[in-house]
């Protein structure tokens, strides 16, 4: 982008200061709306808000289904995998996704959610790939570790820290996220406790 100015540059002593901000702001307005899209694969009325910010590193590429929906200022990073969203999906505000990751239909996510990639300052790891079922709602502020499996229908309370696998139709909070399904026997053991003190 600036290689432009920089040819022009005996000239814009003649342009106003104003005038020459004005003229770079509109290329760089140009130069964003034709790449936005282009490497994000999108199905019919898919929608990817403004403020969005996509990386990538060749082959690399972000996938988006039918009908997903993704709210504004989403950080997006494909430079250790793909981005792959299913259909009717809703991902809140200030997500950040890392991939390689793949996210069922039907997924929606609360603001701040981060589904973390696998890069290490070390090692550099790359092996694996996030998974994500259908019908997975992610609360606000959870954080999904690289390389995790989420089973369908489960939910991730909010300001998890996902750390380990999670079973189909499972509600899982806390930091590290434990599974709050196993303990849903507590509920009648505290009505029977209730009942012999009385």
């Amino acid at each position: 982008m600036n290689n432009v100015f920089l040819k022009i540059k005996g000239t814009t002593f003649l342009l106003p200061t104003w005038l020459r901000n004005i003229i770079k702001y509109l290329y760089r307005k140009i130069w964003h709306l034709n790449n936005r899209f282009r490497y994000i694969k999108k199905g019919r009325f898919a929608y990817v808000g403004e403020g969005c910010r996509f990386d990538r590193t060749n082959p690399y590429y972000a996938s988006v289904g039918a009908g997903t929906h993704v709210e504004e200022f989403n950080i997006w990073n494909a430079d250790s995998g793909n981005i792959i969203i299913g259909e009717n999906c809703l991902l809140g505000l200030h997500n950040v996704v890392m991939g390689p990751v793949e996210i069922g239909d039907n997924v929606s996510t609360g603001p701040f959610v981060a589904i973390v990639g696998p890069r290490h300052a070390l090692t550099g790891k790359t092996e694996g790939m996030t998974v994500i079922g259908r019908n997975v709602w992610l609360s606000t502020g959870s954080i999904i570790h690289f390389g995790i499996k989420i089973g369908d229908n489960a939910v991730i309370g909010p300001g998890s820290v996902v750390t380990k696998d999670v079973p189909e139709n499972a509600y899982v909070a806390g930091n590290p996220a434990r599974n709050i399904t196993e303990l849903s026997n507590l509920k009648g053991l505290m009505q029977a406790r209730g009942k012999e003190t009385t």
